[in-house]
């Protein structure tokens, strides 16, 4: 009897999560978390390649640590970014984009630093 319901559980398990899977973005997909009015940041995924429940659960982390966060299928806005820094993950390009009060030197210093790509909006 246990070893039936086993195999149950095990066939609904592998079910779950193909479906869960196929509608988290396995195919690929744009999505952001946009950390804004608190910060003037927004991050990007492009092009993301497997589920994107990482970056959903990092952006919900945020949210509740008391700053904002707020996930969505979409990039970031290009209205009023002074630019990002950009690189490819091997999943798909990740660009932090920056709003004021930053300025593009603020940011190419900061591209600098974490040795990724100034880019503009």
């Amino acid at each position: 009897m246990m070893r039936v319901l086993s195999r149950a559980a095990a066939s609904v398990f592998a079910l779950a999560s193909v479906l869960g899977i196929s509608s988290c973005g396995l195919t690929g997909g744009d999505y952001s978390c946009d950390l804004r009015p608190k910060d003037p940041q927004c991050t990007d995924w492009r092009g993301l390649i497997g589920p994107s429940l990482t970056q959903e659960a990092l952006c919900k982390t945020l949210n509740t640590a008391g700053g904002a966060g707020t996930f969505a299928s979409t990039q970031c806005p290009s209205v009023g970014s002074v630019g990002g820094c950009q690189t490819n993950t091997g999943a798909g390009l990740q660009t932090n984009w920056f709003y004021a009060p930053r300025t593009a030197a603020d940011v190419q210093a900061e591209c600098s630093k974490d040795k990724t790509t100034f880019v503009t909006p």
